[in-house]
C-alpha cells in the first residue's frame, strides 16, 4: 500500500462529541463508545468511528493513539481512505 499524503491529529478525550468540532482533532469519548473527527481529507465531512467488537479499536500508547482498521468514507463524495497510526494518519 502506497501512502500518499500525511495528516497529524491531536486526540481530544471528551465526555460528549462537541457540535463544533475542529480539523485535525479526533475526539475520543470512552463513555460512550465512539471517536468523531472531521475528515482528514479537508472537506470537513463528520467521520463517527464506533468503539467495540467488530467496530474500530483504540490503541493508546502515551500520548498517541491509533485506529484499526483503517477509514474508509466510500459512503462520501471524497472517498477517503487513511489508517491512524501514532497520531497520523497515512492516505492510501
Amino acid at each position: 500500500m502506497k501512502t500518499i499524503k500525511q495528516v497529524t491529529i491531536t486526540p481530544e478525550f471528551v465526555k460528549f462529541i462537541p457540535e463544533q468540532m475542529e480539523p485535525g482533532i479526533l475526539y475520543i469519548s470512552k463513555e460512550y463508545g465512539c471517536a468523531n473527527h472531521l475528515c482528514l481529507c479537508g472537506c470537513g465531512t463528520q467521520t463517527v468511528t464506533p468503539l467495540g467488537d467488530g467496530m474500530w479499536s483504540l490503541i493508546e500508547s502515551g500520548d498517541k493513539v491509533s485506529l484499526t482498521p483503517s477509514i474508509y468514507n466510500y459512503q462520501i463524495p471524497c472517498k477517503s481512505h487513511y489508517i491512524i497510526t501514532k497520531n497520523v494518519a497515512n492516505f492510501v
